[in-house]
C-alpha cells in the first residue's frame, strides 16, 4: 500500500500518512470513515511536505445505478463516470461536470459547479455519516452555497441521488463535448489542485491575478499557470512549500486589490 500522500493528490505533493486504508464498498467506507480522514482523488488538496500524522481512507465506493430518471452514485465514484453513465441513459443535467476531476461525494461536499451549473441544481439527497450515523439528507437541508454546503468536517458523504431530465444520449454527449472542449482551452495540462480562490460575486479571481502580471510567476517547482492565473502547476517535483509560497503572493494581490481571499483548496497536515 502507497501511504505517501503524493500518490493519492492530483497536484502530486505530500509526505507519508501514518496509515491508509482504502474503502472499495458501501460497507467498507461507512466502517472505516471513523477512523482517519476520508480523501476521494485529492483533486482539490495540497498535503504538506511532512505528510500527515493520522489515518487516511482512501474512498473507492463506485456505484452508479438507475431509478427512473433519477441516478444513484456512490461518494466514491469520479465525476467523469457519473456523467458518462447519464449521458449513455439519455439524462441530462451533469454535463457541465465532464471533464471535472473528483469524486461524487467531493462535488457535493463543495457544491462543485461549472459554465453556470452545479451539484446544488441536480441533487435531491445525499447520505452522510455523521457522528457514527447513516442519515439522509435531502437537497434543502445540505445547506448549499457558493462552491459550498453545510456539511461539517466530519460528516462524509456516502452517496448520493441526482434527479435528471431525459433528453437523447447523442444530445447529452454532444453538450458534455462542448463543456469539455471549453475547460480543455482554458485550463492547464499537468498536475494541479483546480482553483486556489473561489471567484467572489461579480468578479474573477483569475482576470485580477493575470492582470497582476502573475501567469508564469515560479516558486521552486510550482508556477501559476501560463493558461489560467488562479491556478498552480506542479512543474517539477513542487514542494508544499513552493506551493504556499505562490499562494501568499496571489492573496496578497486580491487583498490590495479589495477582494476577500477565500481558498478552495484543502490543507491537509501542518502548515
Amino acid at each position: 500500500m502507497r501511504n505517501t500522500l503524493s500518490d493519492w493528490t492530483t497536484f502530486g505533493i505530500g509526505g507519508a500518512a501514518k496509515r491508509i486504508d482504502v474503502a472499495t464498498s458501501r460497507g467498507a467506507l461507512v466502517d472505516l470513515a471513523g477512523r482517519g480522514f476520508v480523501l476521494g482523488r485529492g483533486s482539490n488538496i495540497l498535503a504538506s511536505d511532512g505528510g500527515y500524522d493520522g489515518n487516511i481512507v482512501i474512498n473507492r465506493y463506485e456505484q452508479l445505478s438507475r431509478d427512473g430518471s433519477t441516478v444513484y452514485a456512490g461518494s466514491g465514484t469520479r465525476l467523469s463516470a457519473l456523467c458518462s453513465f447519464a449521458a449513455e441513459l439519455g439524462l441530462s443535467g451533469m454535463e457541465w461536470a465532464v471533464g471535472i476531476p473528483g469524486t461524487v461525494g467531493g462535488a457535493v461536499r463543495m457544491n462543485a459547479g461549472a459554465f453556470l451549473g452545479s451539484v446544488s441544481d441536480v441533487i435531491m439527497y445525499a447520505e452522510v455519516l455523521r457522528d457514527g450515523k447513516l442519515m439522509t439528507i435531502p437537497k434543502s437541508d445540505l445547506g448549499f452555497g457558493y462552491r459550498s454546503s453545510g456539511l461539517t468536517g466530519s460528516d462524509v458523504v456516502v452517496g448520493a441521488a441526482f434527479a435528471l431530465t431525459p433528453d437523447s444520449p447523442t444530445a447529452c454527449f454532444k453538450r458534455g463535448e462542448k463543456y469539455n472542449v471549453l475547460r480543455r482551452n482554458s485550463q492547464p495540462r499537468g498536475k494541479s489542485a483546480g482553483s486556489i480562490f473561489k471567484n467572489p460575486i461579480g468578479a474573477s479571481v483569475g482576470k485580477i491575478l493575470d492582470e497582476a502580471g502573475l501567469k508564469g510567476l515560479r516558486r521552486g517547482g510550482a508556477v501559476i499557470s501560463p493558461v489560467h492565473a488562479n491556478i498552480i502547476v506542479n512543474t517539477d517535483n513542487a514542494s508544499a512549500h513552493d506551493v504556499c509560497a505562490l499562494i501568499r503572493v496571489m492573496r496578497d494581490v486580491l487583498t490590495s486589490s479589495g477582494v476577500e481571499a477565500q481558498e478552495e483548496i484543502i490543507y491537509l497536515g501542518d502548515f
